[in-house]
This record gives structure tokens, C-alpha cells and sequence, in this order.
């Protein structure tokens, strides 16, 4: 058995360095069957690492994921539900194209010795695309709050007025889960899922994080002065701050963890919504097809019942005892020829 402790000092250590990842990998799949509680440490340790050591991290899952799948796959599936929210933050965090490309490259190893279903495959990509976006609208953000000198710029009120046609945008509605589903299952129609798959991916959000009541717990716990930036000015040297400033971090690392998990969650609810609507979908097309072939057997039922009812009409005509019948005989051949 392996502790929390000694998984969080050993990805402390690790390097984007090949041996480094590889020894990491080892270690992990030695340790195989505590999967769950290694996910949730490697997305954990994700979040506090260094921007450019968390590239590293999605090394070493990609390294675990490929040899799990032939040795019974619990990192496979367990690490899945992390992977897309893992994308994006490593991705949004990253300035370096490089990176970008490394784990645009990963998706699409995943892809092609299918290891993962093209519908995953899909979300990571999304996700990817979205930690993109996410970076680029930030870097935009603080270029427009600075003006090159590390000064914040003045904004000009006559900007912001409704008179300034550059700044009218049409509000676009935002789709409900459901519609959204239903758009996405036209555009990409899913396979018919197994009933078992569907049945296993609810019995996995039982334990879903938004009813970790431990974390919540935590979370509820901290003291006010972690969120309230008005009760500064009640501090009253170094040391309070400092103490301040550790609680701060330890709270930032909690939430952001917190947060990614139920990123994770909303993730896997998603595909699991749109697996059952595909399910109820497949049942729909399954139950007209049953309707049909109902309807044309019934019909055929109906024609032998009307070929039954003529049969037993023409026995009720015929006579009872057919050697009762007195019958002429058939004349012979010599009084056909008699003259």
C-alpha cells in the first residue's frame, strides 16, 4: 500500500525528464490497484505544480493509461474523467506552442490506438481547444488593463456609452444542457450504447466530488479573512501576514483542486446525458421498429383468422361421414362401349 504522502513527495519529485517519468510510471503501476486514490493525488499535485512542470504530469498518465490498457485498464477509466478538465488547465497555463502541440499530439495517440471512445476523444479535444482560447482571452485581458508600462489604463467613460456602435453585441441565448445534447447528437450521432456502460457510468457519479462532504466541509471551515480582502488592514505586522498569506495559498490550492474535480464531474454528467439521451433515442427508433413489425404481424394474424373463419364455414357445409354418402358406381369399360 501506498500513502497520499508518499504519492505527493514522489510527483513533487518528478521532471519532464524521460527517466524521471518513466520511474514515476513504474512506481504507479506497481501500485495499480489503489488507481483511484493516484488520480486523485496526480490531479491534486496538477493544480500546485509549477506552469511549466505540468506538462510533465499528463506525461506520466499518458505513459500509466498506455500500459493499464493491456493489463486490465482501472487508470484507463479512472483517469478519464479528469483528463479533459487536465487539458485545458495545462494548456491555459502555457504560453509555449510547443506544449500545446505535445498534448494535441497525446489526444491523438489516445485516438488512434483507441484507447479511448471518439467521443472522449472528442471532449479532450474541446478541452483543448478551450485552454487555447482561455489563454489567449487572458493574455488580451491584461494587455487591455495595462498600457505597455505596467500601469492600468484609464478607461474614457464616452467608450462605454450605448452611442458607441463597436460596442453593441447581440446577446446570444444560451442553450439549456438539454438542447444542447440534442444539437450535438444531430450534428454527431453517438453508437447505441451498452445498457452495462450506461448503468456503470451512473453507479461512478454516486461518488461524485459535488457530494464530497469532506472537501465541502474544509471549504466551509476556512476563516473569513481568506475571502474578505477588507480585513487586510487588521493585520498588524509581518509574521499576521505571512500566516495570512499561507492560509490564502493553502485555500487557493483547495478550491482550485476542488474546482477541477467538478469540472470533471460536469464533464462526465454531460457525456453521461448525452449517452442516455442517445440511449432513449436508440429505445425510440428500436420501439417504432417494434411497432411496425407488430402492426405487419398482426395484420397477418388477421388474414389467417379470415382464412380460418372461411375454412370452418365450408366444414360445416361438407357431410359429417364421407363413407355414408351412397354414390353411384363409375360405369365400366365395357358399358362405355357397349352398343
Amino acid at each position: 500500500m501506498v500513502s497520499e504522502s508518499q504519492l505527493v513527495k514522489r510527483f513533487a519529485d518528478l521532471s519532464t525528464s524521460q527517466q524521471s517519468v518513466e520511474t514515476l510510471s513504474l512506481f504507479l503501476m506497481h501500485h495499480r490497484r489503489q488507481s483511484q486514490t493516484i488520480v486523485h493525488v496526480w490531479a491534486k499535485e496538477l493544480v500546485s505544480a509549477a506552469a511549466d512542470r505540468k506538462i510533465a504530469f499528463l506525461y506520466v498518465a499518458n505513459d500509466v493509461i498506455q500500459h493499464d490498457k493491456r493489463k486490465g485498464g482501472d487508470f484507463v477509466k479512472d483517469f478519464l474523467p479528469m483528463l479533459a478538465s487536465a487539458v485545458q488547465h495545462i494548456v491555459s497555463k502555457s504560453n509555449d506552442d510547443n506544449i500545446h502541440k505535445t498534448v494535441k499530439r497525446i489526444i491523438q495517440i489516445w485516438n488512434e490506438r483507441q484507447i479511448y471512445q471518439p467521443d472522449a476523444i472528442k471532449l479532450l479535444k474541446t478541452s483543448l481547444e478551450n485552454g487555447i482560447q482561455k489563454k489567449d482571452s487572458d493574455d488580451e485581458e491584461e494587455e487591455d488593463q495595462t498600457n505597455g508600462h505596467g500601469k492600468r489604463k484609464r478607461t474614457d467613460p464616452s467608450s462605454t456609452t450605448g452611442n458607441n456602435p463597436k460596442r453593441r453585441r447581440k446577446v446570444k441565448r444560451k442553450l439549456s444542457l438539454r438542447e444542447e445534447i440534442r444539437r450535438d447528437l444531430a450534428i454527431n450521432p453517438i453508437p447505441v450504447p451498452v445498457v452495462d456502460e450506461v448503468v456503470k457510468m451512473l453507479q461512478e457519479l454516486e461518488n461524485s466530488p459535488s457530494s464530497d462532504a469532506d472537501v465541502r466541509e474544509k471549504i466551509a471551515a476556512l476563516p473569513i479573512e481568506v475571502s474578505d480582502s477588507n480585513l487586510l488592514k487588521n493585520l498588524r505586522d509581518k509574521q499576521e501576514a505571512t500566516d495570512l498569506y499561507k492560509l490564502v495559498q493553502m485555500a487557493h490550492g483547495l478550491l482550485d483542486e476542488y474546482n477541477l474535480r467538478l469540472e470533471s464531474e460536469l464533464r462526465s454528467r454531460r457525456y453521461t446525458a448525452k449517452m442516455l439521451q442517445g440511449y432513449i433515442q436508440a429505445q425510440d427508433r428500436q420501439i417504432e421498429y417494434e411497432e411496425k413489425i407488430l402492426e405487419e404481424y398482426k395484420n397477418k394474424l388477421s388474414k389467417l383468422n379470415s382464412i380460418r373463419e372461411e375454412i370452418e364455414k365450408h366444414r360445416k357445409n361438407l357431410p359429417k361421414n364421407v363413407n355414408n354418402i351412397e354414390m353411384t358406381p363409375l360405369p365400366s369399360a365395357g358399358d362405355l362401349f357397349a352398343r
